[in-house]
């Protein structure tokens, strides 16, 4: 474990130091206890393994290590009993035996606070008599050890949801503790690829698993056998996928396209060998009444269904439907961009600048390809922290989208969004004619900028004065000229929310709070590197994604509030020695 240089008066690190978490703690437990009474369905009797708390002072091996591992030091202090409660509608009173699922969930979080890389090596570990001893006894397995696929099952079972709604108890715990800061944010999206390769056609749906092949598809296959092509195909038969790819390609070079789904491959055989014919398979799922050449099949994407029905699957209809296709920087070439098959986490960071701290505070997960800024909104009402005037929001030029300022300002929050130009004319003589520049600081009619005012909270807009920068003999001539300060604009955020704001747009200010908007990349790189090990993992579907992205949050989160304490008190002196 790293322990991190704390630059905080001695007064105020006594605040942050392990007495004072363990204090925390202990009423973090009592109000659990009280708030999360839901009955879990199952009796006890039918657990095989029973998680009990049992609170003990942590144990370290060496400054700042905790015995066997970082996950001891939450287990030691903080009763997790209370998710049984949590999990309590994902199980039901029916079936047979199973884990208790504070247990399984003990374990998971223990998989990413130690930096496993995987379940398989946890599971390894758990299973040996010595190195996994401790992870039994935190939680409390008895005589049957879980395997990977218990926590495989345990994953599918609770769902991303029952994982937020922990994340949300410990948000509120560090805040209230102090560590999680109020009124800065930033977000940023994560892309990640899915165990699934992309065959090509991002338009899919899930209709192209079963194409149900009709008598016209069938005739218009065998004529194209009887022609003597080798790929038997049929169009696209959805007209909202064909529309987009023939617009999308009407431009390019050779026209507009119209996509074809080839099912059928087929190669002819000479009349010397007919016992290599496939004619039989062939004619059964399009045309018994037609005779065929004799045939050899290469491909096949048809079947029959259990009415008998002639089916076809789009060879290019991928193994995970869920999942979409998103862009971003291309690591290996900055300047180009890299296609990912897969999802997108929206993490947002709390910041909290007084004491360095950057910490996640909740992740929604959507296929990729959706835009950020449409779903920023939904990510937003959900976070455990709600936005409270003069909250800053940083954000990129992704989320540039009149809904998300007037959100944010609707809620007295303060909107820093990089500006997204997108087709917009910035030519000079452009920005003169609509009457403001690119940072929303208006022409006087002479044609020379404003001077910007202070914002006015109340009326929610910004004042705009000339100031009488002009010659005292073009004065003269202005019809402003004789008001105080000259010619006077006031522009309401309303009306113009993506350039109207609390902070104005291209002042130091705006550039020194945008300046604290990677927060939120060192986070996704935090989980990529440090809570990931750097692994692409082998999930399929969104369900997996958005749990495995919600409880890595919820590892980060833990991870970076246990190193602070520790590192404060140590740098205290305190109760974090070699060989305690």
């Amino acid at each position: 474990m790293c322990l991190k240089k704390i630059s905080l008066p001695r007064e105020r690190m006594t605040d942050f130091d392990l007495d004072a978490f363990v204090r925390a703690a202990e009423d973090l437990n009592r109000r659990n206890a009280e708030t999360f009474t839901d009955p879990f369905p199952k009796d006890p009797s039918r657990l095989v393994s029973h998680y009990n708390f049992d609170p003990r002072p942590p144990e370290f091996a060496a400054p700042g290590e905790p015995q066997g591992g970082l996950s001891g030091l939450p287990a030691s202090l903080i009763d997790f009993g209370f998710v049984r409660s949590v999990f309590a509608s994902a199980y039901s009173d029916q079936g047979g035996h199973c884990h208790d699922p504070a247990s399984l969930f003990v374990l998971t979080l223990a998989v990413h606070l130690d930096g496993y890389s995987d379940y398989a090596s946890f599971c390894r570990d758990l299973r040996q008599e010595d190195k996994g001893r401790r992870y039994r006894e935190m939680a409390g397995i008895g005589g049957s050890v879980p395997g990977e696929d218990d926590l495989c099952n345990f994953r599918r079972r609770v769902g991303a949801e029952t994982i937020d709604a922990v994340m949300d108890v410990f948000v509120n715990f560090f805040r209230e503790f102090g560590l999680v800061g109020e009124q800065m944010f930033s977000t940023d999206g994560q892309l990640e690829p899915s165990c699934s390769r992309f065959r090509g056609c991002a338009h899919f749906c899930d209709g192209c698993g079963e194409i149900r092949l009709t008598a016209e598809h069938r005739e218009e296959m065998t004529r194209q056998i009887l022609a003597g092509k080798k790929q038997i195909s049929i169009t696209c038969p959805f007209p909202d996928a064909v529309e987009k790819i023939r617009r999308n390609t009407e431009k390019k070079k050779g026209g507009p396209v119209i996509p074809k789904v080839i099912l059928l491959g087929v190669d002819r055989l000479p009349p010397d060998r007919p016992d290599l014919a496939g004619n039989e398979e062939v004619t059964g799922l399009l045309s018994p009444d037609t005779e065929l050449p004799p045939l050899t099949v290469t491909r096949c994407a048809l079947s029959t269904d259990s009415d008998g029905e002639t089916v076809g699957r789009c060879p290019k209809f991928p193994s995970d439907p869920g999942a979409g296709v998103g862009y971003h920087v291309d690591t290996q070439n900055p300047a180009g961009k890299e296609r990912v098959f897969g999802y997108n986490h929206m993490r947002t960071t709390a910041l909290s600048p007084e004491l360095g701290l950057e910490l996640p505070v909740g992740t929604t997960t959507w296929p990729a390809g959706i835009s950020e800024g449409g779903v920023f909104t939904e990510h937003l009402s959900g976070l455990p922290v709600p936005v409270l005037p003069g909250q800053v929001h940083l954000l990129d030029a992704a989320y540039d989208q009149k809904d998300i300022y007037m959100d944010i300002l609707g809620n007295g929050g303060v909107p820093v969004i990089r500006y997204n130009p997108r087709r917009e004319n910035l030519s000079g003589d452009a920005l003169l004619k609509r009457g403001y520049d690119v940072n929303g600081v208006p022409y006087a009619p002479c044609g020379r900028l404003c001077r910007s005012g202070e914002y006015d909270h109340d009326s929610e807009s910004r004042r705009h004065v000339c100031g009488h920068v002009c010659p005292t003999e073009e004065r003269a001539e202005c019809p402003h000229g004789d008001e105080v300060g000259g010619y006077v604009r006031v522009m309401p955020a309303d009306e113009y929310p993506r350039l109207v704001g609390p902070v104005l747009r291209g002042t130091d200010e705006w550039d020194i709070l945008y300046s604290n908007r990677t927060s939120a990349e060192r986070t996704n790189s935090y989980d990529q590197e440090v809570v990931g090990k750097g692994r692409r993992h082998g999930f399929r579907g969104l369900r997996a994604f958005s749990f495995s992205a919600s409880v890595r949050t919820l590892a980060q989160l833990l991870r970076k509030s246990l190193n602070f304490i520790l590192s404060v008190t140590y740098a205290l002196g305190g109760a974090v020695p070699a060989n305690a």
